[in-house]
């Protein structure tokens, strides 16, 4: 999967954007505060029609404007060329394949995919399990295209009881129907979940394995023991409905859904031992980059393409041993790379690669050695 034009109008702060990637490696460098992040943010805003720096929408628009954002990116996957167009408004955004109009992220699986790493990511293993949840929904919507569908219908269920039990309004039978709904949608969100940690857990070891030699690596998707305990998703179905009663009386009491889903973590386990709880920065930044790594790999095999691997001034945060090993798996890996950094200096010299400075909001092509 390759980029082959990007354009950008009215976006944060950037000046009319064109920009040509490079098949392999395109940095993106200058100051901070220049708008590196903010290309990087385009090309995902194309891929999943969402940022991952805001929810709000009149931000990502250039300050003083009214008109909306637009970008256009011309995709090259599979051997066709697709044309994929997005506006951005306060609250709206509207979404074109091949200039015909479609509706939300689903619509354009296929016609362009990425994995995003960003500095954020390096905190994953000790932050709050709704972030590493949000990563896994994120992860399975690169390969299941239907996901999107079906986290939004759990999403929505819950919404809706969760307002009932915040109004008292608890009719027995009005409750039923919800969570009949909530465990029947909540049994698919945690079947694929569930396997796409089982296909990123030995990938995930092999790589961490190669930083860190012989420590052993789990990756586990865990739920109420009851629900773990269920092999398929009737099964799971049917534990989900059992705990939401069985918490019901507590639910009523609080005021929201304290069972399901939503409540699952992704556990990293390194040596026997919560990495969260015993490893080391450094062993916890490999683990991440190794999990992002699998992530890679696994879309690129499901896929039968490589998505585009999009990086946010990620190599500043890694030691040099790290980043040598996230370079060459790159270089293994034959992607389209997009990478931002404040210091060029910090990217080996790839087969391929192309520098772009980006100063002021605006793009200029340089070669490797000019100032």
């Amino acid at each position: 999967m390759i980029i082959r034009e990007l354009r950008a109008e009215l976006w944060r702060n950037l000046e009319p954007l064109l920009l040509r990637p490079s098949e392999g490696l395109t940095v993106l460098f200058g100051s901070n505060g220049q708008g590196k992040t903010n290309v990087i943010e385009a090309i995902y805003f194309l891929a999943c029609l969402r940022s991952f720096r805001t929810s709000r929408g009149r931000e990502l628009i250039r300050a003083g404007e009214t008109r909306p954002a637009r970008l256009s990116g011309l995709v090259e996957a599979g051997g066709l060329s697709r044309r994929v167009e997005v506006e951005a408004a306060d609250g709206t955004r509207s979404a074109t394949l091949d200039g015909k109009a479609v509706r939300g992220a689903a619509a354009i699986f296929g016609a362009l995919s990425v994995v995003l790493f960003v500095p954020e990511d390096l905190l994953l293993p000790r932050a709050p399990p709704a972030l590493r949840r949000r990563y896994l929904d994120l992860a399975v919507f690169n390969v299941e295209r239907s996901f999107f569908k079906e986290a939004s219908a759990f999403q929505r269920i819950l919404k809706s009881r969760n307002a009932l039990l915040r109004a008292g309004r608890l009719a027995p039978s009005l409750i039923a129907t919800y969570d009949e709904e909530l465990a029947r949608t909540g049994a698919r969100v945690v079947m694929r979940r569930r396997a796409l940690v089982v296909e990123l857990a030995p990938r995930m070891a092999e790589l961490f394995k190669a930083l860190h030699g012989d420590l052993a690596v789990e990756l586990r998707y865990r739920s109420d023991p009851r629900v773990e305990a269920s092999g398929d998703e009737e099964g799971i179905r049917l534990a989900l409905l059992e705990g939401l009663a069985r918490q019901k009386a507590v639910d009523e009491r609080r005021r929201f859904t304290s069972f399901g889903p939503h409540t699952d973590d992704l556990e990293i386990v390194l040596a026997g031992r919560l990495a969260r709880e015993h490893a080391s920065q450094g062993q916890l930044r490999s683990l991440v980059l190794a999990l992002k790594l699998a992530e890679l790999g696994n879309v690129a095999e499901r896929r039968g393409d490589a998505p585009v691997l999009l990086l946010d001034d990620v190599p500043s945060e890694l030691d040099p041993e790290r980043r040598r090993f996230l370079f060459e798996m790159i270089g293994s890996l034959s992607c389209q790379t997009v990478i931002s950094v404040a210091d060029r200096q910090l990217v080996p010299p790839l087969k391929g690669r192309r520098d772009v400075r980006i100063w002021n909001g605006r793009a200029e092509e340089q070669a490797e050695g000019q100032a």
